[in-house]
């Protein structure tokens, strides 16, 4: 036993003086190669760049080549191998568990790669096998040290000083999870947002020719696109210091053009909204009005709809989650609105909503003395997104409704029981139990309803076309009508970050917080 123990102790004295230090190695060689990678391709797009060419456009070359997204991971990648070869060369047990895994991933990557290289196509010509194996080679040697470094580190693991805490291993077991989620929301999400952004640093085309010349113009468009101005006007004055007012007795104002500085014409401001407040006029003006108005529209669409999809919603939720005969009927009745496409359904409700006598509400609201005359609906201004409003709640309600119920149906009736016996009303229960527990349904309700309603785009598109636009519609035109790519997808970029502001307001204001 004796002898046994200490030709164990020689194996891992060995192996920490050898071993460890060779891993620490191994990694900080792939650390270094990937930051290398990285220093290459940044000379390949300078090399490859004309002489004199600007900044602006080597920068461009290099987004077009190899994007933000690889560039970043290698840096990443690079610098996180750096600090485990650290972490190994002091023999920690840590970071032998997690070279283990990275050891494991870097495997299967090297195995698919290999298939890859065995089954590629080319459009030039046939694939030859001496190729394929060409291709192969580098993967399978990487395959071959990585699979050389698990069996290692499998049967050393006693070499490493420290000790693994429960939370740590629990760690890795969820990054395990958690990798190929992340590998396809990088491939599905996060390349086509970073195409979208390069695009929008660009004054590209769209349906461009090939020769067509890209220009790199940085920001400018979101320049153009974001740039606002708040400006005082002093009314204009008669001889004797008061205020001019028209025929209608309003105060009358110089144009803001006129009476501000070179500025605002050079940069084609113009005025989005104003408040009057006596003599003095307050602005508020944008670079690009339509934009400004586009997301005035949404706003307001995405808060007064998704406020009213939330409190109905809540209230069919409770209403179908008590036992009563037909519950299951009536579920499934609810969700006939949300079944009916978009489409259809706004066609449907631009029929009954008729300027005349003929419409549906008009001769509803006529007959029960809710207004005197029939209303122009999508032809007023002040009804048109209150009409929208209404029918997207009627669609999207039974949604809402839906995911709340689901939330009620977790939460567990020995809870309300007990509060029962302590004498809690109805009321008490629903604001102490039910509401508190529901929160997390609600915040994936509001995110999902949010990310909708700040994108819609049929039901302004198909009832109101250009008279009002959503940030979508207003996309959409700019894409179609305008032909402008870059500024197209910098609009792209700025809905995507509106919908992101709205998240983070929901888990924080409603207080979702990981256990």
């Amino acid at each position: 036993m004796a002898a046994q123990t200490q030709s164990r102790a020689q194996t891992n004295g060995f192996a920490a003086s050898i071993g460890a230090p060779l891993l620490a190695l191994l990694f900080a060689a792939a650390g270094i190669g990937a930051i290398l990678l990285l220093v290459s391709q940044i000379t390949a797009s300078l090399s490859a760049s004309p002489e004199g060419e600007a900044g602006g456009q080597v920068l461009l070359t290099f987004l077009y080549t190899y994007g933000i997204i690889v560039p970043l991971l290698l840096a990443l990648i690079g610098l996180y191998l750096l600090l485990m070869s650290v972490r190994l060369f002091q023999r920690q047990i840590t970071a032998a568990s997690w070279a283990r895994q990275l050891l494991l991933w870097v495997i299967v990557a090297c195995v698919v790669l290999i298939l890859q290289a065995f089954t590629a196509t080319s459009l030039v010509g046939e694939v030859t096998m001496q190729q394929r194996l060409t291709n192969a080679i580098p993967f399978a040697v990487g395959l071959a040290v990585a699979a050389v470094g698990y069996w290692w580190l499998g049967n050393n693991m006693t070499a490493f000083v420290g000790q693994e805490t429960l939370e740590q291993a629990s760690s890795r077991s969820a990054w395990n999870l958690l990798v190929p989620t992340i590998i396809v929301l990088l491939v599905v999400a996060m390349r086509p947002l970073e195409k979208t952004f390069i695009a929008s640093l660009t004054d590209d085309t769209f349906a461009a020719g090939a020769d067509e010349t890209v220009t790199f113009v940085g920001f400018d468009n979101y320049a153009r696109l974001l740039g606002f101005r708040l400006d005082a006007l002093s009314c204009v004055q008669d001889e004797t210091g008061a205020c001019t007012v028209d025929e209608d007795g309003a105060t009358v104002f110089p144009r803001a053009r006129e009476a501000l500085d070179e500025g605002y014409a050079d940069l084609r401001y113009r005025e989005v909204s104003g408040i009057t407040l006596g003599s003095t006029r307050l602005i508020f003006s944008g670079r690009d009005r339509d934009f400004w108005d586009s997301m005035g529209n949404t706003i307001y669409f995405t808060v007064f709809s998704v406020t009213i999809e939330l409190v109905l919603g809540l209230c069919i939720a409770l209403v179908i989650n008590s036992k009563f005969r037909g519950r299951g009927l009536l579920r499934t009745a609810m969700l006939v609105p949300w079944a009916i496409p978009t489409v259809v359904s706004a066609r449907l409700w631009e029929l009954m909503l008729r300027d005349n006598s003929s419409g549906v509400i008009n001769s509803l609201m006529l007959s029960i003395g809710l207004i005197d005359s029939p209303q122009a609906w999508l032809a007023n201004t002040s009804l048109q997104i209150p009409a929208l409003i209404a029918i997207d709640v009627w669609k999207t309600t039974p949604f809402m409704a839906l995911i709340l119920l689901a939330g009620l149906q977790v939460i567990p009736g020995e809870v309300y029981e007990a509060a029962q016996v302590d004498g809690a009303t109805g009321i008490r229960r629903f604001f102490s139990i039910t509401l508190p527990l529901l929160i997390p349904a609600i915040t994936i309700a509001l995110v999902f309803r949010t990310l909708d309603a700040v994108r819609v785009f049929d039901l302004f598109q198909v009832l109101l076309g250009q008279a009002k636009q959503s940030l979508a519609t207003y996309n959409y035109n700019v894409l179609i009508n305008q032909q402008a790519l870059g500024y197209a997808s910098a609009i792209g970029v700025v809905i995507f970050i509106i919908i992101l502001i709205f998240t983070v307001l929901y888990v924080r204001i409603l207080g979702v917080k990981a256990e």
